[in-house]
């Protein structure tokens, strides 16, 4: 049964009620960029530009076109008026606002029109508007919302996990399993659709870098070894990718974290059912078959771990490292070059002494609050005095 739930971006409204006027929003499709907007801002004089560059106006149930659209702009200046897909409108555009320089105006890009040209340092829009990326939902909140519908705690982590992708919201209550295989056409379409407005194609090369992601290979080194083995690049040069790197991370496709006293940065795709198609797919070729439910769990503890770690990131204002070795560390976070927190993080039903032994093994060394995080700390019997032990009705206090 489909559910569809309504979730509230109280981290995004915040921000965005204090992000100044004339704006752009933009980010990969399907983030919600729309209906953030219309309840900010109201849906009154909310224009989506068609493909055909004609306007339609939504309040008014009518088609307009360019200039109708711009007398619109100019005569009501008293209103804020949202423009969705704006990139489509005619180059001329840009030369209007840069002239006119209009301070009611909301525009909304779903494309890599705004990361390789608007913010170029040639543009004749940079430093005119404030910019606000919509990513997915942020931690806080889709636990904010799902917190008084999911009692049970390990499961209310893993719907929040997930539900974070808005598409997801229909799904509601579902197991990643029996959702997946019913977006198998979606799922690539989310990243294929930013690239059709600029190349009219999906780009192979946006696309393997990705897929060597998902895949496990988080170094440049290691992506750029995956592109060239696939022909996707004609030498195994890093440089060739670095730009398609930056791209994805400007439009919030791909993370980048630092690896802890060491010149290295590890990319990881921030939508878990982003990572986890192309994951299913690179291994078990997910898009021309069927899976068993054991192939769609495998990335949950990863997942998880991400989760927790930005989460976290997020509750302390901390940065963001990785630690590799000499052994791998869950959560690592600091400020500046100073760890400050570490946290290692058991997901299962049943964390006996063993695992809490091994999780006071490798954090003993690091000096900085050290936790252990576990599905329900209060079906654990071993005791520890060593570090401190978090479950979900821990961390939905500090939220």
């Amino acid at each position: 049964m489909v559910i569809m739930i309504t979730i509230i971006r109280y981290t995004d409204e915040e921000k965005l009620k204090n992000t100044g006027l004339p704006m752009i929003i933009y980010g990969r499709r399907r983030t919600g960029k729309t209906f953030l907007v219309k309840r900010i801002f109201g849906g009154d004089n909310y224009l989506f530009v068609k493909r055909d560059r004609s306007i339609y106006w939504e309040s008014e149930d009518t088609v307009i076109n360019y200039q109708e659209m711009m007398r619109l702009i100019l005569r009501e200046d008293d209103k804020i008026f949202i423009v969705d897909e704006f990139h489509r409108l005619p180059d001329e555009f840009l030369d209007f606002i840069h002239i006119k320089n209009p301070k009611n105006l909301v525009l909304v890009t779903s494309t890599l029109w705004l990361a390789e040209r608007m913010l170029s340092s040639s543009s004749p829009l940079l430093g005119l508007f404030s910019e606000y990326r919509m990513d997915i939902i942020d931690e806080r909140d889709i636990l904010r919302n799902l917190a008084p519908l999911i009692k049970d705690k390990k499961k209310l982590v893993e719907q929040a996990v997930y539900m974070r992708e808005p598409i997801l919201l229909r799904y509601f209550g579902s197991e990643i399993y029996k959702v997946l295989p019913q977006l198998k056409l979606t799922i690539p379409a989310l990243i294929g659709e930013i690239f059709l407005e600029e190349d009219k194609e999906f780009s192979a090369r946006y696309e393997g870098v990705i897929r060597a992601i998902a895949s496990g290979k988080r170094t440049l080194t290691e992506i750029t070894q995956f592109l060239h083995s696939n022909s996707l690049i004609p030498k195994q040069d890093s440089s060739l990718i670095k730009p398609y790197l930056k791209i994805l991370q400007s439009m919030g496709i791909i993370w980048r974290f630092p690896e802890f006293n060491v010149k290295r940065h590890r990319y990881f795709i921030p939508s878990p059912i982003i990572d986890t198609y192309y994951y299913l797919d690179e291994k078990y070729n997910f898009s021309e078959r069927e899976l068993h439910q054991k192939y769609f769990e495998e990335r949950v503890p990863m997942h998880v771990e991400m989760f927790f770690r930005t989460l976290l990131a997020k509750i302390f204002n901390y940065r963001i490292f990785l630690y590799q070795k000499p052994a791998e560390i869950d959560i690592v976070l600091g400020d500046f070059r100073k760890i400050k927190f570490v946290g290692e993080v058991k997901w299962k039903s049943s964390v006996d002494k063993k695992d809490i032994k091994k999780a006071e093994e490798k954090l003993a060394k690091f000096r900085a609050r050290r936790v252990l995080i576990v599905p329900d700390k209060s079906e654990i019997s071993a005791e520890t005095k060593e570090i401190e032990v978090w479950d979900i009705e821990d961390i939905l206090k500090m939220i």
